[in-house]
């Protein structure tokens, strides 16, 4: 599960504030919004906030009275685990949510980064960067989208087990989207067949499909009910996805962090999110895939391209 994390919002466009405090608290987190940079700079001298969501371009705000607040509310160094988090939630900050890259630039391998963006709650780093977004990507934002159909895409996950790592992918996407007068507006579907789900082991692939029961259960499926957008950098745009995740026969309302990439015509769309499969009623993780026991826990990947509807 997602660790929360307490957050002060200060924004002063009052739209934008109440739109990035509402994902926040739809991801599971604890926002609160400051109404005046006086306000936030008392409130960050006390205890209680893990992050401060700051628009730097308020007219009132003393950035003196900022760092002695800050100064003031360190206290006690962090413990090696805060620092730890705090400083891969920044890389993944410079690398724009790109968890290939920042593993790289941590020394790290890319399952461990997984491991640890799972432990330390960070599948919000990107939409936490998305305040140092330009006015460009706020106007994209506005622009009209067409209704589209899924051209390409895939869905992976990364399973942990006591055998050692490894990936299920699928390219068998389907899906639609409607079109919108903005990104807020659109909604739509995607899923993909349990079946095509493969790992390179065909034992490990027979044990997916019977723990799945792909004949009762033949897709997975997200119903996509609402955006919630933010700045981001001029090409993309961070999102979080609220719908209904349907997997197994199960239905959880989830929202997802993502980005959307206008590219011409087309619209691609990225999220990466963490998956407790006994949420989904899923069983036998014991036996699952052929081996001795499998974290119930899993990374899920989705890249989809949506081309316009003809």
């Amino acid at each position: 599960m997602m660790t929360p994390v307490h957050l002060l919002v200060l924004q002063r466009d009052p739209a934008r504030r109440e739109a990035l405090v509402g994902a926040l608290r739809s991801a599971g987190h604890h926002a609160v919004a400051a109404p005046d940079a006086p306000a936030a700079a008392a409130a960050i001298g006390r205890p209680g906030f893990d992050a401060l969501l700051l628009d730097l371009g308020l007219p009132d705000l003393d950035l003196g009275q900022l760092r002695e607040a800050l100064a003031r509310a360190e206290g006690v160094p962090d413990s090696l685990e805060s620092a730890e988090r705090r400083h891969i939630a920044l890389m993944l900050r410079h690398t724009g949510g790109n968890k290939r890259q920042a593993a790289h630039l941590l020394g790290i391998s890319r399952s461990t980064l997984l491991h640890k963006v799972r432990k330390y709650g960070l599948g919000l780093a990107l939409l936490l960067a998305a305040l140092a977004g330009s006015p460009a990507a706020a106007r994209a934002q506005q622009d009209p989208l067409p209704p589209g159909r899924v051209e390409a895409g895939t869905l992976s996950f990364d399973g942990h087990a006591t055998a050692g790592d490894f990936v299920g992918t699928t390219t068998e996407l389907r899906g639609e989207m409607t079109g919108g007068d903005s990104l807020n507006a659109v909604r739509g579907w995607v899923e993909a067949p349990v079946r095509t789900l493969v790992t390179g082991n065909g034992r490990r692939d027979r044990d997916l499909n019977k723990s799945m029961e792909s004949d009762k259960y033949p897709a997975i499926r997200f119903d996509l009910q609402g955006v919630t957008a933010a700045p981001g950098p001029a090409d993309s745009v961070p999102v979080v996805l609220r719908g209904n995740l349907v997997i197994h026969g199960v239905t959880q309302a989830v929202s997802l962090p993502g980005v959307v990439l206008r590219e011409g015509e087309r619209v691609r769309v990225r999220t990466d999110f963490p998956l407790v499969l006994t949420d989904y009623k899923i069983r036998g993780l014991s036996k699952m895939l052929g081996v001795l026991k499998m974290d119930e826990r899993i990374e899920v990947h989705v890249d989809v391209t949506f081309a316009p509807a003809r």
